[in-house]
């Protein structure tokens, strides 16, 4: 008896709202246990980014050498990796232990809610060519999705459509871009998997406290498949990737949006910060917590 394993590789983020924290809070919060390895440390709070601190590559090989070599995972998220070195480093212990990582899901994290850069431009290249092909899926907002393919970014679902589908013939099975940037009064996010491709809408929840909502989202995205693939040790759901994965992942990939529209509309009322509606607060990834 175990419950579901998750591995996170990401920067641990001084506020608490996004990166490894947010990760293990939304893994917690969703019933998953969690691993963990940073891969740079952020000196961040809500006002913005103060300072990034890189790992050597090998620190970062030698954490996931650790938790793949004892641990029973049945997933993997990859987040912020900051240099080219740690994309490499974390490319090179993908392949070495590819099968006891589980399911892999790589969050393109380029640029922060604040709008600064978390990752260099050799970085990104790697992202692209070492890492890209070796996981399962990719979740990127329509700006990262744009620069891991060198080109503009879509301005229309059409378009948004279009880059989703280049980036899947790079790799991963399931290419996730979110919308969030576009104009109107839905969300709207670009899903292409193996039966096609589906739009998914819900009403945009207004606020501020948006802070680690991309990390939350593939967290929760993770923590998901981890749990699906727990059901499958039993025998109870068909294997990942065969019959069966294309409801599974629309399904799953819906539920984590609703946790986040949740956790950013439940965290409306929050006043963690001395400057509080000046700057970008966290989500509430307390939602499911017994608060009777």
């Amino acid at each position: 008896m175990r419950p579901p394993l998750v591995l996170t590789v990401s920067a641990s983020d001084s506020d608490g709202a996004a990166g490894i924290q947010a990760d293990l809070k939304t893994f917690s919060a969703l019933g998953v246990y969690g691993a963990s390895a940073v891969s740079m440390v952020c000196a961040v709070n809500t006002q913005g980014l103060r300072g990034t601190h890189y790992l050597p590559g090998d620190v970062v090989r030698s954490q996931i050498d650790a938790v793949a070599e004892d641990l029973m995972l049945d997933a993997t998220k990859i987040g912020a990796l900051g240099s080219a070195a740690v994309v490499e480093a974390v490319a090179a212990a993908v392949r070495a232990h590819r099968e006891r990582l589980g399911w892999i899901l790589l969050d393109s994290v380029m640029i922060g809610t604040d709008g600064a850069p978390l990752i260099s431009s050799e970085g990104a290249r790697a992202l692209r060519t070492a890492l890209l092909p070796h996981v399962d899926m990719l979740t990127s907002n329509m700006v990262e999705a744009a620069q891991l393919l060198g080109v503009a970014p879509a301005t229309t679902i059409d378009g948004m459509r279009e880059q989703a589908l280049a980036l899947q013939a790079l790799g991963p099975t399931i290419v996730l871009i979110t919308g969030g940037r576009l104009v109107g009064d839905d969300a709207v996010d670009v899903l292409v998997h193996p039966g096609g491709t589906d739009l998914l809408r819900a009403e945009r929840v207004p606020g501020r406290h948006v802070r680690g909502a991309g990390a939350t989202l593939s967290a929760a995205i993770t923590a998901q498949m981890a749990r699906i693939r727990e059901f499958d040790r039993a025998g109870e759901l068909d294997e990942i990737g065969e019959k069966g994965v294309d409801d599974d992942v629309v399904t799953i990939v819906a539920s984590a949006r609703e946790f986040l529209a949740s956790a950013i509309e439940n965290a409306e009322d929050w006043e963690v910060s001395r400057t509080n509606g000046q700057a970008f607060g966290p989500v509430n990834h307390l939602i499911t917590l017994d608060r009777a």
